[in-house]
């Protein structure tokens, strides 16, 4: 396999989460949020060389996924919290087609590192649409001695969780959201201490 099949993959992860980051609040950041989405998600599944008839069914989960985030724009918190969810199931594919391409393949190779970086950035931001659900369909505030929070808020959030930071700066106030964030946090030292030391420790092995 070649390096730069999932190298693809994890820029397009980068750029996503770069412009999640410094997006504006409202108008139609959502709404390029979603499609940027779309498009790593389709990327990702290409380069895993996923059945066509599951990349049909991926195509088609994408464009409701950008058109909830367009109803999301000029309707209210039950369409906001729907387009999030969406959004995380859809972001689910990327890992589940990363591990069902590797199960093809028994060499561990820098490819495999790149594809394992690129699930773990999908579990931050995955994370982070839950979150946002969460909230939106709550209709609570998703952080203690803050109104209201943005896109921008929940990624930090949610990576600096995935990463055990733990600056204090976001505390969830909602039961759920203390619940993702222990899940999110021994997802991601389970994933850092299993998955990623195996793969690295393993690199030009061949796996039985």
């Amino acid at each position: 396999m070649a390096v730069y099949r999932y190298g693809f993959v994890l820029a397009m992860l980068v750029v996503l989460l770069t412009f999640a980051m410094v997006a504006p609040r409202g108008g139609w950041a959502p709404v390029v949020t979603a499609a940027l989405e779309a498009v790593t998600v389709l990327a990702a599944l290409s380069r895993a060389r996923v059945r066509r008839r599951l990349f049909g069914l991926t195509v088609t989960a994408s464009a409701v996924t950008i058109g909830l985030a367009v109803a999301a724009a000029f309707g209210g918190r039950y369409q906001t919290g729907v387009a999030d969810a969406f959004a995380a199931l859809l972001l689910v594919l990327v890992p589940v087609a990363i591990a069902s391409d590797f199960r093809r393949n028994l060499t561990v190779t820098l490819e495999s590192v790149t594809a394992a970086i690129c699930i773990y950035i999908v579990l931050g931001l995955l994370f982070a649409s839950l979150a946002a659900a969460v909230s939106a369909i709550a209709g609570s505030p998703y952080f203690a001695g803050r109104p209201s929070a943005d896109t921008s808020d929940y990624v930090y959030f949610s990576f600096i969780t995935l990463a055990t930071v733990g600056y204090g700066d976001y505390v969830p106030a909602l039961r759920v959201g203390r619940a993702l964030s222990v899940l999110e946090g021994l997802m991601g030292q389970l994933y850092l201490v299993t998955v990623v030391a195996l793969v690295v420790g393993n690199l030009g092995l061949r796996r039985r």
